[in-house]
């Protein structure tokens, strides 16, 4: 009995991984998986809060984290088998109509759809490989990319700015007048407008440097430090 019970699960299984499969938009089986970009925001929402690196919280000792974790057998299961979907316990669980069994539960108030189904089994199906979080990978210079007509570069982050407008199909914007990038920079690092004598030293400043000069002045500012530490007030929900 529990071998007919098991098998007619697979099978099940199976005919199910099946049809997500067929039913997959055809621009999402032609994308590359990436696990940081598609697969890690989808188990950070929906299973690192049982399953995750909190062992106060981790049901079953399960963790999907790591892929130790999860390709671990528990009690007979393993949720992940790398290309092997109709073998895996964290497909059955994200499929099933068995509220009983659905991942994640119910009561937790998150559903996965058919693309994030999708999704997961097919980043089993190749192969289930995980990749660190970018804090945990070592500091690797990037070589920055070639640009044409790069009057605009004036240093190697320029180039990368220019590279990614062109890819979205902008150019970079003309040099606004002396008076508007000293209130645009003023605005930007301290958040109070120039004084009349600023604008005044700043247009007459006829040197290379002055709008490097200028943004050192700003920067070395309290005020700049008190524009910054608004961001931190406001994410630890600080108020007088």
């Amino acid at each position: 009995m529990f071998f007919c019970m098991t098998f007619a699960r697979h099978i099940c299984l199976v005919v199910s991984a099946a049809l997500v499969f067929f039913a997959w938009p055809s621009g999402l089986i032609a994308a590359e998986i990436d696990f940081s970009r598609d697969i890690r925001p989808l188990l950070s929402d929906n299973c690192f809060a049982c399953h995750g690196p909190d062992a106060t919280q981790r049901k079953a000792d399960l963790r999907l984290d790591t892929r130790d974790g999860a390709l671990a057998e528990l009690d007979g299961t393993t949720a992940v088998v790398p290309g092997k979907p109709s073998e895996s316990e964290l497909v059955a669980r994200i499929i099933t109509d068995d509220e009983d069994d659905l991942m994640p539960p119910p009561d937790s108030g998150k559903k996965l759809d058919a693309t994030q189904k999708a999704l997961l089994q097919r980043w089993i199906a190749e192969g289930a490989e995980y990749d660190l979080h970018w804090a945990y990978k070592p500091v690797a210079r990037p070589v920055p990319p070639r640009v044409k007509n790069d009057s605009f570069v004036l240093n190697d982050i320029d180039r990368f700015v220019l590279a990614t407008l062109r890819t979205k199909g902008h150019e970079p914007a003309r040099e606004a007048d002396r008076r508007t990038l000293i209130r645009r920079l003023s605005f930007d690092l301290t958040g109070l407008p120039p004084t009349w004598e600023q604008v005044r030293a700043f247009v007459a400043d006829s040197s290379p440097r002055a709008v490097g000069k200028l943004v050192d002045r700003l920067l070395a500012s309290p005020h700049y430090g008190e524009r910054m530490a608004i961001y931190w007030l406001d994410l630890v929900r600080y108020a007088d």
